[in-house]
């Protein structure tokens, strides 16, 4: 690695543990404190690196301009999370006011493992409704308040609600294969006495019990590398939730639903990235780690260059080309066959499924009100 990525990953290691970072690489240059901060933005990862920056010594802190700069970035990036809780909580009540059974998943439930909550970059609202019937109850809701209300792959829902991109799903794991949908579906049935539940603006909300919450965020990071690629974020997301439910979750339970679904494999690729190159320690794991060294590296390799779920292209890809132009758009096409290819391996009925469901489901939403 040059001296950006080592800074890179030194100060994401510090940030994501809250510990002290390792003083090796630094001090920097003004122009590798400039792509150090261009690196935190593609990856989506600027408040975790200004927290590790912060616990450096003072002499080795980027320039004095760059410095505010990016605070006042982590300060915007605080203040829509703020009022991302406030609208998760309004959509809460509004929906158990209307005695709809739903779970709030990912975002800020994910970003609630974090040392810094309110440093993590959000996206959007994630809801969850086991109950076909009180689905559709939901999207009617919405849209009787005048809202229009899309349609999405997988029969998800969605809409815009004070600003904020709102997704409805029926399904809660991101699992396509249908030989274990009766497996996946009695398993969601019996986690449901172990959900738990998140403290926003002095409102109790529910989520997913710590275990689909494992496999949730981790399926979720392996549909995104099929499809356009993932971020550094999406694998700080998995490292904070496998270290927060450590003691929540039956190790070999989940070692057995990770066999049971198909993705064994990539749940191990996961943690040697994990371990070797965010600073987990082994010992947080759930299960023992089978060391892939090397097709760890040829993964962290197509994450840095590709960027937060895939947005910047990969070594295929110059950064100046337009992302509107037919040649980069073959580029990009391209670079996904290439990807899909490489990982299909590691969950072959998963990639196979993938695409069946993805094309089934658009051509329903066709015909479907």
């Amino acid at each position: 690695m040059n001296a950006t990525n080592q800074a890179f990953f030194v100060l994401l290691k510090a940030g994501l543990w809250n510990r002290e970072p390792e003083h090796d690489c630094f001090p920097l240059s003004p122009e590798e404190w400039k792509q150090v901060y261009l690196l935190a933005q593609k990856q989506t990862v600027d408040g975790i690196i200004l927290d590790g920056i912060l616990r450096l010594p003072q002499p080795f802190f980027p320039p004095r301009e760059l410095l505010l700069q990016w605070m006042v970035r982590i300060n915007a990036i605080e203040n829509k999370n703020k009022q991302m809780d406030i609208v998760t909580t309004e959509l809460y009540r509004l929906f158990t006011k209307n005695n709809l059974h739903i779970y709030l998943i990912k975002g800020q439930g994910v970003a609630a493992c974090y040392p810094a909550p309110s440093h993590r970059m959000s996206g959007d609202i994630d809801w969850y409704f086991p109950d076909k019937h009180q689905f559709d109850s939901a999207c009617n809701l919405i849209q009787s308040s005048g809202l229009s209300v899309g349609k999405q792959a997988k029969f998800s829902k969605y809409y815009i609600w004070r600003g904020f991109l709102i997704e409805h799903h029926r399904r809660l794991l991101d699992l396509d294969n249908p030989l274990i949908s009766h497996y996946v579906h009695k398993l969601i049935q019996q986690e449901d006495k172990n959900s738990i539940y998140l403290q926003l603006n002095e409102m109790s909300v529910r989520m997913p019990s710590p275990l689909l919450t494992h496999v949730l965020v981790n399926a979720h990071i392996l549909k995104h590398l099929l499809t356009s690629g993932i971020g550094v974020r999406q694998l700080c997301d998995s490292a904070r939730v496998c270290y927060t439910y450590r003691h929540s979750i039956e190790a070999d339970k989940l070692q057995q639903v990770y066999r049971k679904t198909g993705i064994y494999h990539w749940i191990q690729l996961v943690n040697n990235l994990l371990v070797n190159y965010l600073g987990m320690s082994e010992d947080c794991l759930p299960f023992p780690l089978d060391r892939k060294p090397q097709e760890a590296e040829r993964l962290i390799l197509d994450i840095m260059t590709s960027g937060n779920f895939g947005h910047y292209g990969g070594p295929l890809t110059a950064s100046t080309d337009s992302p509107h132009t037919k040649q980069n758009m073959f580029r990009r096409w391209l670079e996904r066959c290439i990807r899909y290819f490489r990982y299909v391996r590691y969950a072959p009925l998963e990639a196979s499924w993938n695409p069946v469901v993805v094309v089934y489901s658009h051509i329903r939403n066709l015909f479907i009100r």
